[in-house]
């Protein structure tokens, strides 16, 4: 399901109050990364749509028994890419037990009882060949977090204070992924789910420091990851957390979700 996001503008990133605030959290000082998060700036966010959830186990399955893996047409994004030998790369995307699929199944399936919990353990370009299968694309960074934040400056989905009960954390007894439709109470201003916990989610864009940042030793290749997944903190869960990593990164806890265009009257909006 897609939820249509009406677009605005926003102030992106962590503002200097939050920061400080953070800094303190638990009585602490925090190590985090958080110049990755700054300067906040000003973003306008055309309309688009979202998926309201992660991409289950289920929706994946269907990718790979169409023989999604063996098509090169929803691979074009990584055997067009000059620095990566991309046939081999793709050979490489294999579940526990060598057949293709995420990291995390095995024998070409997901876990038993799983199929309706997100699916992860996928590289970016795993994610990129599902949306091309669903003739759909991934968020824009940008995208991902106006639909986890909307324009209040909030820094979880569902305000500024952390709520245990409305996400999957680390500190929940046996931290794992749950069903996409659960903890619906932890949904976004604009009704979409997990954006908060558990999995971390890949985004369309090249990572880049934002505008003024001091963050620098980007890698040309890193793609965007936001959120945190199941094993994530009050610190690491927040709506404004983005991480760089390889397109070829895969590991528990990364997963994904669609999005696409905004129709109206037959007219693509851009």
């Amino acid at each position: 399901m897609l939820i249509d996001i009406p677009g605005g503008r926003f102030r992106m990133g962590l503002e200097p109050e939050q920061e400080s605030s953070l800094r303190s959290l638990g009585g602490r000082r925090s190590a985090f990364p958080f110049h990755l998060e700054k300067p906040a700036h000003e973003v306008t966010v055309p309309p688009f749509r979202i998926a309201r959830a992660p991409v289950t186990n289920a929706e994946f399955a269907a990718f790979v028994e169409a023989g999604g893996y063996q098509q090169d047409m929803y691979w074009k994004t990584l055997l067009e890419e000059k620095d990566l030998e991309g046939a081999r790369a793709r050979q490489g995307f294999v579940d526990q037990t060598g057949r293709p699929g995420p990291l995390t199944w095995r024998d070409g399936k997901p876990p038993a009882g799983k199929e309706l919990h997100p699916v992860h353990g996928v590289s970016w370009y795993e994610a990129h060949a599902y949306c091309a299968f669903r003739s759909l694309r991934l968020p824009t960074e940008a995208e991902w977090e106006f639909a986890a934040r909307g324009t209040d400056g909030r820094l979880y989905p569902w305000g500024n204070e952390f709520d245990p009960t409305r996400c999957a954390h680390g500190g929940r007894p046996r931290p794992d992924t749950v069903p996409v439709e659960d903890l619906a109470e932890g949904r976004s201003p604009f009704g979409v789910l997990h954006m908060s916990g558990n999995v971390a989610e890949w985004v369309e864009d090249r990572f880049q420091p934002y505008p003024g940042s001091a963050a620098q030793d980007v890698g040309t290749l890193d793609r965007t990851v936001r959120n945190d997944f199941y094993r994530g903190t009050p610190e690491t869960l927040r709506a404004t957390v983005r991480t760089p990593h390889r397109p070829t990164d895969r590991f528990p806890g990364l997963g994904f979700r669609c999005a696409s265009e905004v129709q109206l009257k037959g007219l693509e909006i851009r």
